[in-house]
């Protein structure tokens, strides 16, 4: 109950930081002055760098996240269809590890359906209406979260054939359903 209500400040929190900042980019700016005093120094330092940090966190809408190629495509044949014939497919993804804003995500049994257009000669857009993960872990070291089943669908990856990597592009709304922020 806390930990929901705890949830729920710090991500109002947030949006209410990304629209005031939309309005004045500086409202929660922080400026180191000249100051002899090495801990003032310090601290200005730390603040200014975490000013600067939350300030690029609260003027995104969503986060990414990039793949290699052999991550989100099992088997080379599936990964014609989906980035050359731009075929919809639904299949499995045995695991999957990433990073997330400092957070360690593993995810297994996956079912991923996706919708994939053309974007250019090198880039294909992939959809991804539904990714539904078990058995998912995330963790930074200090937090430690476990869930039965992820629902990580409405997110979209553009996939690039030259690097053989997909940018995976996670709405802020759906990684605050599972990062404690």
């Amino acid at each position: 109950m806390i930990g929901t209500l705890l949830i729920s400040l710090t991500l109002l929190v947030i949006i209410s930081l990304f629209i005031f900042n939309q309005y004045d980019p500086n409202l929660a700016s922080v400026y180191a002055q000249g100051n002899t005093n090495p801990l003032g120094n310090a601290l200005s330092h730390i603040f200014g760098n975490f000013t600067k940090a939350f300030n690029g966190l609260t003027r995104q809408s969503e986060y990414t996240v990039s793949l290699d190629g052999k991550q989100i495509f099992p088997n080379s044949a599936l990964k014609e269809n989906i980035v050359d014939k731009y075929q919809p497919s639904t299949y499995d993804i045995r695991d999957l590890k990433y990073n997330l804003l400092g957070f360690n995500v593993t995810a297994h049994d996956i079912k991923i359906h996706v919708n994939p257009s053309r974007k250019d000669t090198t880039k294909t857009r992939v959809d991804i209406p539904l990714m539904l993960a078990r058995n998912v872990t995330v963790t930074n070291g200090v937090i430690n979260l476990d869930y039965n089943q992820v629902d990580l669908g409405s997110i979209y990856g553009i996939y690039d054939k030259t690097t053989d990597k997909i940018m995976v592009h996670i709405p802020l709304a759906v990684a605050s359903k599972y990062l404690h922020l």
